[in-house]
């Protein structure tokens, strides 16, 4: 079996676009449609169809996905069981994380991780945590770290609890007054923000807050960084809500008022997400305890 040819046809129709899917994978775009056009004619038939932009998948290029995707995981099991029997401690770990939480615990992890796993990459892949759960659950990543309740609706992914954050409302200096908490939330009624695009979990849980305070923000601007919404409250363009992370990453002495939601701190769950059919090693498992080790100890907020 080609493996390699199963993970070019997943990546195409991961990336619905021949040309991003040859850089991702580092070929020519020339050898991708090679791959493309020799197993349409051992297939003796279409997987792609090329009338549609982005292309898309036919009937019977949906069902040689789903084949791949399933093949390409038992392998992926099977090489990581090996590796447990034979003490090869050897490989990559996949870790799904969203670009500014990256910059907060991924030198911390990696470095500890590294010590113990020297023979082990890492690799990082940062997207919109909309996009991150579609990557872990068709196997591109082996796990994920996003914020969340906790409350998993997909009966095939599984978390555990890292830590719990404080989410912190980021004002124009001056704005509001020096209480260190927001007294009554629905002062922010048709108040100016600068909110993340809807892909990203931070937007689903200010989405959430505005709902349950009845409060109609006046969206101004609709970033893809909490740092860049961080930075915007603090040019004075408006409100953001950023997670307590962002503070510690945002330079220092910004022109910004940081306070509570309310009286009592409003928080999240930070989470590992993997599958539950995946097989979770010495690595995988060490990996998670050391994100737990390292940052459940610190109340952040």
């Amino acid at each position: 079996m080609d493996f390699r040819q199963l993970q070019y046809l997943t990546a195409v129709a991961e990336h619905r676009n021949v040309t991003k899917a040859a850089e991702a994978l580092y070929i020519s775009q020339s050898a991708l449609s090679h791959y493309i056009r020799k197993t349409e004619e051992e297939l003796g038939t279409l997987l792609f169809d090329r009338s549609t932009s982005p292309i898309s998948l036919t009937y019977a290029g949906q069902r040689y996905i789903e084949s791949a995707q399933r093949i390409l995981r038992e392998n992926e099991r099977m090489m990581k069981e090996l590796r447990e029997i034979t003490e090869n401690m050897t490989g990559m770990l996949r870790i799904g994380v969203s670009r500014d939480r990256a910059s907060y615990i991924m030198p911390r992890l990696i470095q500890d991780f590294q010590n113990v796993y020297p023979g082990i990459r890492v690799d990082i892949y940062t997207q919109s945590g909309q996009k991150l759960r579609e990557a872990l659950k068709t196997g591109r990543i082996d796990l994920l770290l996003l914020p969340g309740d906790g409350k998993e609706t997909d009966a095939t992914i599984a978390s555990q609890k890292i830590y719990t954050e404080e989410m912190l409302l980021c004002a124009p200096k001056g704005f509001l007054p020096e209480s260190g908490h927001l007294s009554d939330p629905h002062m922010l009624d048709q108040q100016p923000f600068v909110l993340l695009k809807q892909e990203h979990t931070a937007r689903t849980f200010c989405d959430g807050f505005f709902r349950k305070h009845r409060i109609r923000p006046i969206i101004c601007h609709e970033m893809s960084s909490s740092i860049a919404c961080y930075r915007m409250a603090a040019a004075g363009l408006g409100f953001a809500i950023v997670p307590y992370m962002v503070t510690q990453l945002a330079v220092p002495g910004m022109d910004v008022d940081l306070l509570s939601l309310g009286p009592k701190a409003v928080t999240w769950d930070v989470n590992i997400y993997y599958r539950k059919d995946a097989y979770l090693g010495h690595p995988e498992k060490d990996i998670i305890r050391m994100a737990s080790q390292l940052f459940s100890s610190e109340y952040l907020g």
